[in-house]
């Protein structure tokens, strides 16, 4: 089914920073910490909206006078790479006398060599007078913010977005960075943004990684139900319709989860009419095309999964506690694989333990999938 170009619900990319539900505490909290010169580190599940927040604290932040940088290293698969992503955010993020700035700067800045770009590579401003040193490059490039903070007198929030990806670059990379942030006092602030917890966990969470104890931890939760449903109801009155009658089952399926939530709410309004009531009905034409969109999806990432984690993440889809004897019975767990699995499976963003043990797997729509025998129920 294709969506409506008019709905009022967008989960197929990144919202914009008005339509985040219930972010404020996390927002106030990282911009505190960043007028403060403090850096964060910032973990959330995939489709949890992180990247919409940053974006947001990088608008709020620019009220206050922050000068704002967002880095995506989404898919860097070498220094240069790196280095050259740092090289086009000051160039997109920065506007006005800033922006002029940064472009002397950036005639100053020894060259980038070979960036990845797929199968190719391309050369970036390359030098006939000698070798390219992107360890150099790079370096520069790390002590643009403080250069610019010192020139302007204004404190800098770079974002660095998916983080954990540096280290397809080069395994201690993540030196390199802590070489020069080390020196930016609180004149720069640093938000080390990323979506799989277990490479974020290994680079700030070991001792022996340069940034251990760096970055002060902030994890985005659920959203409470409460205000999903102000939210949701209110965008169906806004364009003159009503789902109060399914709201109920829909939070319940989308158990705080931001995109299926939205995901949900999305289809569900395409099949109801204008000045007309979802129903049942409404909500089961509405379920069934939710699962063709994400059918093959799940598939995908079943197949790719080993069958310690299968089992493991079967047990905890059917609720059945996974180091139990009826975990062991129904689905072929064993306590030491299970273990195994379901801490690769938190790595990967696909599961959590809370606070007293219990696991849960992050999404709930995928759960419903693996419960209902890896198919949609109808």
């Amino acid at each position: 089914m294709v969506l409506p170009s008019d709905t009022p619900f967008r989960y197929e990319e990144p919202i914009s920073p008005d339509e985040l539900v219930n972010r404020d505490q996390e927002i106030e909290t990282l911009l505190e910490r960043a007028l403060a010169g403090r850096n964060t580190r910032l973990v959330a599940p995939r489709r949890y909206g992180k990247t919409s927040l940053l974006r947001r604290v990088l608008r709020d932040g620019r009220r206050r006078k922050l000068v704002g940088v967002y880095v995506d290293f989404y898919g860097v698969l070498s220094p240069a790479d790196v280095a050259t992503r740092i090289d086009l955010a000051y160039g997109e993020s920065l506007d006005g006398r800033l922006r002029s700035w940064f472009a002397g700067v950036r005639q100053t800045l020894h060259p980038v060599g070979r960036v990845s770009a797929g199968p190719a590579s391309v050369e970036v401003g390359a030098d006939p007078a000698g070798p390219v040193d992107n360890g150099r490059a790079l370096l520069e490039r790390l002590r643009t913010p403080h250069r610019l903070a010192q020139k302007h007198g204004r404190q800098v929030l770079v974002v660095f977005d998916e983080f954990q990806a540096v280290l397809a670059a080069d395994a201690q990379i993540d030196a390199v960075f802590r070489s020069e942030i080390q020196h930016h006092g609180d004149l720069v602030a640093y938000i080390f943004a990323g979506s799989q917890p277990g490479m974020m966990r290994e680079l700030f969470g070991d001792r022996r990684r340069p940034f251990f104890d760096q970055a002060a931890p902030l994890a985005l939760k659920p959203l409470p139900a409460d205000a999903l449903a102000d939210e949701i109801a209110r965008r169906f009155e806004r364009s003159s319709r009503d789902c109060s009658a399914v709201l109920e089952q829909l939070l319940k399926l989308a158990a705080g989860h931001p995109q299926r939530a939205m995901q949900l709410a999305a289809h569900l309004w395409a099949h109801t009419p204008e000045h007309e009531t979802a129903d049942s009905d409404t909500w089961r034409a509405a379920l069934a095309t939710v699962g063709q969109e994400v059918g093959e999806g799940f598939r995908a990432r079943w197949d790719h999964m080993p069958s310690t984690q299968r089992r493991a993440l079967s047990a905890l889809a059917a609720g059945d506690p996974p180091f139990g004897s009826v975990a062991r019975e129904r689905h072929g767990t064993s306590k030491g694989a299970t273990s195994s699995a379901l801490r690769r499976l938190a790595d990967d963003g696909e599961a959590a333990e809370d606070q007293h043990g219990a696991w849960r797997l992050i999404d709930p729509l995928f759960t419903r999938w693996v419960r209902s025998g890896r198919r949609w129920p109808e």
